[in-house]
């Protein structure tokens, strides 16, 4: 019998065709942003919980956030108080959603998430919390007239503080009594991260500088000092007790590398200092009578100087040592010969560590200046005041250029 190999070839790919048919694989892929009706809320994270650990019952301004439900794609509109998303920022698939709350302040506050798709609309109470303006003064103090001198604070382009026409919501306005003295300014500049103001050449020392705004409550209010000249504690061209230590410059600006004078003479420290050297200087006056109110009541009162560091050489922190930890060395300084000496840990008390070459001002309430094992010891009018002013490395060698200036005692508020 004869085979016929063409009718074998042919059945044998009829086979293979029929086999093949039976076993097709569908490698098709789910569409994500399919939806098939109104969009469901089931829970929101911040973007970064990608474990999913902590649901949010409410968010802030600017948090970027994920919403976990269902028919969350082909988005029309979301609100939160009423405020528009840029829905050109938003992301959406069915089940995943992520959105950020806008930086704006609302007109009323309604607590209410509003999610709208092509297939319908869910409301929910999702509250987002509304900072305020935090005005703590200017950044220097001393700034130079004519000078443009940041806004210590936040918030303030939240509030209208760059609008600069005359029906703004935001007045400014710089006082002096005693001098006759009363003009009306705008910010100089206002943005998220800085705010400033330029202090008119004309403007006297020991001024106020008010600032109003509407805020979510109504009209607000903060008044702030400018170049408290009256309130300074040391007269450095003048008498000041004692001698500086051998670790610190009394200088007026003029030797190689000093930062600009604000009008006195301020010190300097120089050099590179072993750590848990003393370095110590020592000066004093007698308390005059002017500081009679913080004698008597001085948790109402604040010591203030300015603090500059050259940008190479910011103040190391202190560690385990701060005002975190033990409290251990680092700069130091006490009135009346209190027994526990004030820290001053820059980092961590006041944020900074580097002022990056430019005077910034810092406070510390005068309690803690005067704290004697936990018993106030204030200075008295007329009695001798002792101040003492230390630097001792606290945890490694110290590379320094720092100075600082315009010692001095005001009240907590103006």
């Amino acid at each position: 019998m004869k085979l016929n190999i063409k009718n074998i070839g042919l059945a044998a790919m009829a086979a293979f065709a029929l086999a093949s048919c039976s076993d097709v694989v569908d490698y098709s892929v789910p569409d994500k942003t399919a939806s098939n009706g109104a969009p469901v809320i089931q829970s929101i994270y911040d973007v970064q919980d990608t474990g999913y650990v902590a649901p949010l019952a409410g968010g802030e301004l600017n948090q970027m956030l994920h919403i976990k439900g269902q028919n969350l794609s082909h988005v029309k509109k979301i609100t939160f108080n009423g405020v528009d998303v840029d829905i050109k920022q938003v992301y959406a698939e069915s089940e995943n959603s992520y959105v950020k709350i806008p930086r704006v302040i609302p007109e009323q506050v309604t607590d209410t998430l509003v999610y709208e798709t092509e297939q319908g609309t869910v409301r929910m109470y999702f509250p987002v919390a509304i900072p305020a303006v935090q005005l703590n003064g200017l950044m220097n103090e001393f700034a130079l007239q004519g000078s443009a001198v940041q806004l210590n604070g936040s918030n303030f382009d939240l509030y209208n503080f760059g609008d600069t026409t005359e029906t703004s919501p935001v007045s400014i306005e710089i006082n002096n009594t005693a001098e006759g003295y009363h003009k009306a300014i705008h910010t100089d500049s206002c943005t998220e991260t800085y705010t400033s103001i330029v202090i008119p050449k004309d403007c006297p020392d020991n001024s106020l500088i008010t600032f109003k705004w509407k805020g979510l409550n109504g009209e607000m209010t903060k008044t702030v000092p400018y170049r408290m000249t009256d309130d300074l504690l040391i007269d450095w061209d003048a008498d000041y007790g004692s001698g500086m230590g051998p670790f610190t410059t009394l200088t007026d600006g003029t030797n190689a590398g000093d930062p600009q004078s604000l009008g006195y003479k301020f010190l300097r420290i120089n050099g590179v200092f072993d750590n848990w050297s003393w370095n110590g200087s020592y000066f004093g006056l007698n308390w005059p009578e002017k500081f009679a109110g913080a004698s008597a009541n001085p948790q109402n009162y604040v010591f203030k100087m300015e603090v500059w560091t050259n940008s190479a050489n910011p103040i190391p922190s202190y560690g385990d040592n701060g005002a975190n930890g033990a409290k251990n060395g680092g700069y130091l300084i006490t009135l009346n010969g209190a027994k526990t000496r004030c820290q001053f840990d820059f980092q961590n008390q006041f944020g900074f560590s580097n002022t990056y070459g430019e005077w910034v001002t810092v406070v510390m309430p005068l309690e803690d200046m005067v704290n004697s094992e936990g018993e106030l010891t204030p200075p008295q009018v007329g009695k001798w005041c002792n101040i003492e002013f230390i630097m001792q490395p606290n945890g490694s060698a110290w590379n320094c250029d720092h100075a600082f200036g315009q010692f001095r005692i005001e009240p907590k508020n103006y």
